[in-house]
């Protein structure tokens, strides 16, 4: 029986292969896994920077192509685009958006605790616990950025907008849901940091709130 992967935009990832339980339906996993394959019986060291240099060459070779078959399929002369003037680009800032700056927030008091424990020792009882709030600290605030882009994006029909929307925003439920645990368990582990644990519980709250209610307000409308 053949495999169907999932289809992209890929969005909807959190980029922890080895915790995803779709994994095995994921052309970027498989493509992944048979390139580290390659370079072990190449005896090829994968996180060697040449190694990986050489990974991220054919990786863009291959994006080229898929665009210019894609532009091909609609009919698009990609050497006929003229370029558009820096001056005619409108400049973005995520910081309009309410969400992004608790999205924003959140990661800068995260950032701050982080340092601080790192330098201190994490606790082993809340080791793993401590990875998922580093690892969620930045991406929440990258997801955030992406979905409010979607935004004001005139490039994308709103089908796939709504696609893509709803992948980051899955992605960002996810984030916050383990970024709470996290938290929950520092909080009784690390009494010295007490303030700084709630604190970061009520800006996660106050970001799924935001999330939940209205993603689009922008700070103008405060």
């Amino acid at each position: 029986m053949t495999r169907e992967f999932k289809p992209g935009p890929y969005n909807y990832c959190d980029y922890r292969c080895e915790r995803c339980d779709e994994r095995e339906y994921c052309r970027v996993y498989k493509e992944n896994q048979e390139r580290l394959l390659q370079h072990y019986l190449k005896g090829e060291d994968p996180n060697d920077p040449e190694v990986f240099l050489n990974d991220l060459k054919e990786i863009f070779e291959k994006t080229k192509d898929m665009i210019r078959k894609a532009a091909e399929e609609q009919g698009i002369d990609l050497e006929d685009l003229e370029e558009i003037p820096e001056e005619e680009i409108e400049e973005f800032d995520p910081h309009n958006y309410v969400i992004y700056n608790l999205a924003y927030d959140y990661f800068d008091q995260a950032h701050k605790l982080i340092k601080k424990l790192e330098k201190e020792g994490i606790p082993e009882e809340i080791a793993e616990e401590f990875e998922d709030f580093v690892w969620y600290h930045t991406l929440l605030v990258a997801k955030a950025g992406r979905l409010v882009s979607s935004f004001d994006d005139k490039f994308f029909d709103e089908e796939t907008k709504r696609i893509e929307q709803e992948g980051t925003i899955q992605v960002l439920k996810k984030g916050i849901k383990l970024s709470r645990r996290a938290l929950d368990k520092m909080l009784n582990e690390l009494p010295d940091d007490f303030q700084s644990i709630v604190d970061l519980i009520d800006t996660l709250k106050r970001l799924e709130t935001q999330l939940n209610s209205d993603m689009k307000k922008r700070v103008d409308e405060v």
